[in-house]
């Protein structure tokens, strides 16, 4: 009898109605291998954060573009709000990564480090120019970037499934 705590469940007779006889349970068990095969592969924990860390970018840029409209007081300052909302909801960014830790490394390569490194010239171009109309032209290209890194990910691990299909074939003969 299993117990709340029990992981493994009760092993079910091989004589119990609807129970997979051998030739069946590795048929099952092929046609699940298959249909695995076919499943999209799971997106890096790090590019949760990045897509994040993206929108943070695009609302920070024009979130400051929209407290330089609003008049400053002595105890009010709407670019500091902006500001600190926005490096908080970055701080909020990073969990993915300390909750997914044991998969994000798949995704820190040399994408990763060049991918960083423009959001962080774009972070920085936003928070100089955010009270510019370059506003409007830096926050989009937070999207873009976001886009680019998911289509480079994508086309890795098209190539890495190639590479891994073939070494399937030829272990096959």
């Amino acid at each position: 009898m299993s117990t709340a705590n029990d992981r493994t469940p009760d092993p079910v007779p091989s004589d119990a109605p609807g129970a997979p006889d051998d030739h069946q349970a590795r048929r099952l068990l092929a046609e699940a291998e298959g249909r695995s095969r076919t499943l999209p592969a799971a997106i890096p924990a790090a590019f949760i954060t990045f897509g994040m860390l993206c929108v943070i970018g695009a609302f920070a840029v024009i979130g400051l573009h929209l407290a330089a409209l609003v008049p400053e007081s002595t105890d009010f300052s709407p670019n500091l709000l902006v500001l600190v909302f926005s490096l908080v909801w970055v701080g909020v960014a990073i969990v993915p990564l300390w909750i997914f830790r044991d998969r994000w490394r798949r995704g820190l390569g040399r994408r990763w480090v060049a991918l960083m490194a423009v959001w962080g010239v774009l972070w920085i171009a936003g928070m100089i120019l955010a009270t510019t109309t370059l506003a409007f032209v830096i926050a989009p290209l937070f999207f873009v970037l976001f886009v680019i890194a998911v289509t480079g990910e994508a086309a890795a691990l098209k190539t890495r499934g190639r590479r891994g299909a073939g070494r399937e074939e030829v272990q096959a003969r």
